[in-house]
């Protein structure tokens, strides 16, 4: 049996961060399940704390807080590519989202998010708004 995993967007990262949304806490906080995050989200979450006026421990542990909870996975060559296909296909989202989903299919996981890029993806969790 394969266990699939999930890969947290970085709009699940922000809600985690913010504590505003109670639901992200059932896959950051869940022991039992693989949860993986992409290294471009890395980047978003840093220039979102920058955003906020954040100072560097903070950031620099919210970072660690990311890589203790999830596995970190590089963006590959393969992913790249993936990536690459998605965009030529029509994905709507940006270059981060749009590595985030490659991340996520080249390791046959699911994609947790509340962006609305990903709202008509068949394998990702959408996690409605308001």
């Amino acid at each position: 049996m394969i266990l699939i995993g999930f890969v947290i967007d970085t709009w699940v990262w922000v809600e985690y961060y913010l504590g505003e949304d109670s639901r992200v806490n059932e896959y950051i906080e869940n022991d039992s399940i693989d949860l993986f995050t992409s290294t471009i989200t890395l980047t978003e979450m840093i220039k979102f704390l920058h955003q906020n006026h954040e100072n560097p421990e903070n950031i620099s542990h919210v970072v660690s807080e990311i890589g203790i909870r999830s596995l970190v996975i590089p963006v590959t060559e393969d992913i790249a590519i993936l990536a690459g296909e998605f965009k030529n296909e029509g994905f709507k989202g940006g270059i981060a989202d749009t590595i985030i989903l490659a991340t996520a299919r080249s390791g046959g996981h699911k994609v947790v998010t509340g962006d609305p890029h990903f709202k008509a993806i068949s394998d990702a969790v959408f996690i409605k708004t308001g």
